[in-house]
């Protein structure tokens, strides 16, 4: 499960939907606290891909990552630079995985410090 983290969120830090798409589910959900709706594998893959060209620098610091029998929890901090404005967002995942595939995500961050920023 560590293994399958790691990989998973150095793929997101990148931007990389390659390796994302060989480790989601065929139908992934991917849900949002800040507007409790699911997202589609499609929709999350597309915005993901574009993280390299939203940013001038994206990355997760301070993460601690706890293994569970069906996936794992991660916390960390969004760390993301547009210009002069950075910002740092405390974040947890929830992450199910089933086959070794991830087939549910649960997101939990405060969107609005995000949007605050960089409005």
């Amino acid at each position: 499960m560590l293994a399958l983290a790691d990989k998973m969120f150095t793929a997101l830090s990148r931007g990389d939907v390659a390796v994302l798409d060989e480790i989601y589910h065929a139908d992934v959900k991917i849900w949002h606290n800040w507007d409790n709706a699911e997202q589609s594998r499609e929709d999350n893959l597309r915005i993901l891909s574009g993280i390299p060209t939203r940013y001038d620098d994206f990355g997760y610091d301070e993460a601690r990552c706890a293994a569970l029998e069906d996936g794992f929890v991660r916390q960390h901090v969004i760390r993301a630079t547009i210009g002069d404005k950075t910002v740092n967002v405390p974040t947890i995942f929830r992450v199910f995985v089933d086959g070794g595939k991830v087939r549910r995500i649960e997101e939990y961050l405060d969107a609005g410090e995000l949007r605050k920023v960089f409005a």
